[in-house]
């Protein structure tokens, strides 16, 4: 991605401060505990909009935080007028997210995996509505935990209980599934080829149990290759949890327990690995999500430094985003579930605790960026 490169003297002055994030990690744990806030509480500090920071050339801008039915279909001047008339009440902006585990995005459609009410619920920009799927007999999801998009908009959901990958078309109605059987323990994410022709399964298997691995599927099920089991060396897996699939066919994978991500060719055959466990950005606390972007930059989120790494397709780090914090604000997070890219290159948070997913854009070239922070310093 054009620009990014230039994140590398960014993340250098970054390393010269020294913060433990491990320490963060900790005291966000010791504080799981307080209350949660809501979006209509506002924050004390500074509200952050710029990644990074002004003097710095900034990459992205935080855009909206999508949480409510209000959130994806505002209420005009006229709709109030139209609302007042026919006394209907005002549209409910309570957080309709519940306890989420993966997000995905496309099309001006995000897309949230939501075990706890055994729905898919979208957040549909084009249409301004928010609605779910999955809810419908005979094809109702049981306990849907990962999502994946392939390249013609086919949504694949994960439900660990069915023990199925079930897929959905951009809007919810059922086309298929793909049965996975007793060849998996614990399966816990997914990813596909832009063409659909390969699924990605992420068994992340038992504590007392050696077989963590990712199964490659074809669409009718039959499998092409497996890898792992459980290790630590080169194709090994320790607990893995999430993967994802570059244009190229590039597969990669958040190995958590090894602390690390594995990158593979189409066929299996190992190409690279990047990160360790540390509390330097570049290393790795609770490694969980994954994203690519289109020019194949790998974005990983951290559930124990509630950040979002941002590496080249090779592994060299470009770029954090986001903080761990118990208060509300852009670039705030706590408890993150999962991060997604769509075709223009947004980037979508999610997080667990504050019920929300922000949204970020990319600010494409120099000039951009510049006009942007300028615009934005002059304002405050």
């Amino acid at each position: 991605m054009q620009g990014l490169g230039e994140a590398a003297s960014f993340v250098r002055k970054i390393a010269a401060i020294g913060v433990s994030l491990l320490a963060l990690a900790l005291i966000g744990a010791l504080g799981a505990c307080a209350p949660v806030a809501t979006k209509t509480q506002k924050s004390a500090a500074p509200q952050r909009l710029l990644w990074p920071a002004p003097p710095d050339q900034p990459r992205f801008e935080f855009e909206t935080v999508l949480q409510s039915a209000v959130d994806i279909a505002p209420e005009s001047e006229s709709d109030r007028w139209q609302r007042a008339l026919q006394g209907r009440p005002a549209a409910n902006d309570a957080p309709v997210i519940n306890k989420p585990t993966a997000i995905a995005s496309r099309d001006g459609r995000t897309y949230v995996a939501e075990p706890a009410v055994k729905a898919i619920t979208v957040f549909d920009a084009s249409r301004r509505k928010l609605f779910r799927f999955g809810l419908r007999e005979p094809n109702d999801l049981k306990r849907p935990q990962a999502l994946a998009i392939d390249g013609g908009g086919k949504v694949y959901v994960l439900d660990s209980l069915l023990h199925k990958v079930m897929v959905f078309d951009a809007i919810g109605l059922f086309i298929g599934s793909i049965d996975l059987g007793t060849r998996f323990a614990n399966p816990v994410g997914v990813a596909v080829t832009a063409d659909g022709s390969t699924v990605y399964v992420v068994d992340r298997g038992n504590v007392d149990q050696d077989d963590h691995k990712v199964v490659a599927l074809a669409p009718d099920g039959r499998e092409r290759f497996r890898l792992g089991p459980r290790g630590s060396a080169v194709g090994q897996f320790n607990i893995p949890l999430a993967a994802a699939v570059a244009t190229d066919g590039t597969l990669y994978v958040v190995d958590s327990g090894n602390f690390r991500v594995q990158a593979f060719d189409s066929r299996g055959k190992f190409k690279l690995q990047f990160g360790s466990l540390g509390t330097a950005f570049g290393s790795f606390s609770r490694p969980r999500a994954i994203a690519l972007d289109p020019d194949g930059n790998v974005y990983v989120a951290d559930g124990g430094f509630n950040n979002v790494q941002i590496f080249s397709p090779t592994g060299a780090l470009l770029m954090p985003l986001g903080r761990l914090d118990r208060e509300p604000g852009p670039g705030n997070f706590a408890l993150l579930a999962g991060i997604a890219i769509d075709e223009t290159r947004r980037l979508y948070v999610l997080d667990h605790y504050f019920k929300k997913i922000e949204v970020y854009r990319w600010l494409g070239g120099t000039e951009q960026r510049r006009r942007v922070a300028a615009e934005i310093t002059a304002a405050r």
